[in-house]
């Protein structure tokens, strides 16, 4: 028995495969991230050597010059909220979104409005999230993204992405390449119909 928490899950649930409290035992097994998730696959009867690698959270871009942001701010909110902010009245000068889709989000890298190599403290880089969004849309498997906007007129005038999300059945293989990407995330949400990662 591999269990994160060191639980006798058959025992006390008559459960052994498809553990329906993944979120909640990597929030608080006493190992390490990484450590937990390799066990919980064992646990399914993978064999370590059919786990799949840790997706990176920093791919490589091909650029050594200093990235320069689009001003053109109205186009870049209608691209992501669908019409121009009132960014006088928006309060600290952020916007969050919830729903990004990967078209939108292909939009912003397409008028530089997204950085490639930045990212939220320690969450995958930009690319990273497009990369990822992107072989899972090989599959037809679409996830949309959580971020936020900052106004034109602050210095630090930009678009952050914070997370994603997946609605829907959720196969096996998808929770294993998803945990893989968001191993850590401050919030790592995994069940049957719905999968959602979110860095602080």
């Amino acid at each position: 028995m591999y269990c994160p928490m060191r639980l006798d899950c058959q025992m006390m649930t008559g459960v052994i495969y498809n553990c329906p409290n993944l979120s909640e035992c990597l929030t608080n097994s006493p190992l390490e991230r990484e450590t937990a998730l390799r066990l919980y696959w064992q646990n399914l009867g993978i064999n370590s050597e059919e786990i799949p690698p840790f997706f990176p959270s920093s791919l490589p871009v091909c650029s050594r010059e200093e990235f320069v942001y689009n001003l053109d701010s109205e186009r870049r909110d209608i691209i992501i909220f669908g019409f121009c902010l009132d960014w006088e009245n928006a309060p600290g000068g952020r916007v969050a979104f919830d729903s990004l889709s990967i078209n939108q989000l292909e939009q912003l890298f397409d008028h530089s409005y997204l950085d490639p190599n930045d990212r939220q403290n320690y969450a995958p880089t930009h690319h990273a999230f497009l990369e990822f969004a992107r072989w899972q849309a090989q599959k037809g498997l679409e996830f949309s993204f959580t971020g936020y906007a900052i106004s034109p007129f602050r210095r630090d005038y930009r678009v952050t992405l914070d997370g994603l999300y997946f609605r829907g059945h959720v196969p096996s293989f998808l929770i294993q390449e998803f945990v893989c990407f968001a191993h850590n995330a401050d919030e790592l949400k995994v069940d049957p119909y719905s999968l959602r990662a979110w860095w602080d």
